[in-house]
């Protein structure tokens, strides 16, 4: 009888402050949408590091036909000639701290970059947009990398070199930016939830306050007046947290399964799966909920006088 009575108690409770309850769900939500945003942009940082551990490479870019017009890269005055490309093969069977290396023919480039871009954009690139290069791997990328860049940046026929790690580290510092955005709107939005939480409650104590002294009259316990605010709270946060489970898997989609769909397609970047948003969402979700209680109880304590 009492648990019925507590919970019809929350009924009408949320019936007459629905305005300031739809308020608080759609708040909660929100924030619990920039809460998972900043825990699956960690989620897809982790993936990047486990994905890309040992397996970064060196380039080594081929002079490219020159266009006219454009200024020549690095010492290129001409494209590189067979003789330059088998030159620097022999050096590279000779040089310890290399441990394998490939060829990519200007054709091979134009393929490979098809499949990391849109195909608007690769469509619209050709043989001979992009230059002939060698993929190399290193003993210890780190440590070689400065020595391999001195020793083969100005070999004849090389228009430059780079680095796997540094783009990647480029990529990384993105979504590193899009984590740190997210947690930062998130504490922000958060700060007008705890406020909302508590004026809400206020507000509900205020036009309740005949009903919660009729309670305490009849031998009720200040913790079953304070129980029904406290139930309305948590409710409107789980409702807000299952809209931003909604919402952050539209956005999972709508970033990695659109914008970087290509990519995602072909292994460059990792996808991210159902269990990532769960887990993203539901710790969000959690750490809302005890947010929610410890404000309601807190505002009920020390706020409001049942």
């Amino acid at each position: 009888m009492r648990a019925s009575f507590v919970m019809s108690g929350v009924a009408s409770g949320i019936r007459r402050n629905m305005t300031m309850t739809v308020a608080l769900v759609l708040n909660t939500a929100i924030t619990l949408f920039f809460v998972g945003g900043s825990i699956l942009a960690s989620r897809e940082i982790n993936k990047f590091n486990h994905d890309y551990e040992g397996k970064l490479n060196v380039s080594i870019y081929l002079c490219p036909k020159p266009v006219q017009g454009q200024t020549p890269l690095g010492n290129c005055r001409s494209r590189y000639t067979d003789a330059q490309r088998t030159s620097l093969e022999e050096q590279f069977k000779k040089d310890p701290i290399i441990k394998t290396w490939a060829f990519i023919s200007e054709t091979d480039a134009v393929v490979r970059y098809r499949k990391t871009v849109p195909q608007i954009v690769g469509n619209n690139t050709t043989i001979g947009d992009l230059p002939a290069s060698f993929t190399i791997h290193l003993n210890d990328i780190k440590k070689d990398y400065p020595t391999f860049v001195k020793e083969y940046r100005t070999q004849p026929g090389v228009s430059g070199t780079s680095s796997q790690s540094t783009v990647l580290k480029t990529l990384l510092n993105v979504i590193g930016r899009v984590r740190l955005g997210s947690f930062v709107l998130a504490i922000v939005v958060l700060i007008a939830s705890v406020l909302l939480i508590a004026n809400s409650i206020q507000v509900a104590a205020a036009q309740r306050k005949n009903e919660t002294s009729i309670m305490r009259l009849v031998g009720a316990s200040r913790w079953m007046t304070e129980l029904p605010f406290m139930i309305e709270t948590i409710i409107a946060t789980f409702v807000g947290g299952l809209i931003a489970l909604g919402l952050i898997t539209l956005g999972k989609e709508f970033t990695l399964n659109n914008i970087f769909k290509v990519p995602v397609q072909n292994g460059v970047i990792p996808n991210l799966d159902a269990n990532d948003i769960l887990i993203a969402g539901g710790l969000g979700m959690m750490a809302g909920l005890v947010l929610a209680a410890l404000t309601a109880f807190a505002t009920l304590r020390f706020y409001v006088k049942l």
